[in-house]
């Protein structure tokens, strides 16, 4: 079980009030509010002011919640380590339900331009196109995104952050697509961070 304070922060923005008014208002520092951002454990205290001053109840600002309940992308965010980076991608780690997981996710956002290329290579090329005003063809740069390592126990996602145009080379190597579900852990997935939002809900 752990705390969560999503609904803190819905009140906020339904009040209009921000953290850093919240802060003033109840007199807690903003390094408590950010342990708060982090989901992490404050003081009764603390809930105390900030009931006080919201006039609202403790089920209002905060409640516990089963780490069973939430998604993989929710467990990725709130118990992924950065176990290596470099100015491409981060690589994550994490545990759930007795499988491991190693995500390799993007640093820069991808946008329709952007081309993500799965290659027999074993690499994930990322290929940038830069158009001319639409009088000629686009220039077009290639590049080697990541070439993602998998041992026998992990399940490896790729998760190309924003919205790339296309993601090519899926389902005909090693590199598959998400469909949702988690076929096996043989394979590489790759994928946007919205498909990945949705990925793993069944097994």
């Amino acid at each position: 079980m752990y705390i969560d304070y999503s609904r803190l922060w819905k009140l906020l923005i339904d009040r209009g009030i921000t953290k850093t008014e919240l802060s003033s208002l109840t007199g807690i520092s903003s390094r408590v509010i950010a342990k708060m951002s982090k989901n992490q454990t404050v003081t009764t205290d603390t809930i105390a002011r900030i009931c006080e001053v919201l006039d609202c109840g403790v089920e209002d600002v905060m409640e516990c919640v089963s780490e069973n309940r939430l998604s993989l992308y929710e467990y990725y965010k709130k118990f992924g380590k950065v176990i290596e980076e470099n100015e491409l991608t981060k690589k994550i780690e994490f545990e759930k339900d007795g499988q491991r997981y190693v995500l390799y996710v993007t640093r820069a956002a991808a946008t329709k331009a952007t081309h993500i290329h799965c290659k027999d290579d074993g690499s994930v090329y990322r290929e940038q196109l830069y158009p001319f005003g639409g009088y000629t063809n686009p220039s077009r740069v290639e590049s080697v995104l990541v070439k993602p390592q998998r041992k026998a126990d992990e399940t490896v996602i790729v998760v190309i952050k924003g919205k790339p145009g296309i993601i090519t080379g899926l389902d005909e190597g090693i590199f598959v697509s998400s469909r949702g579900k988690i076929k096996t852990n043989k394979d590489i997935y790759v994928m946007s961070e919205t498909a990945f939002k949705l990925f793993g809900g069944q097994k």
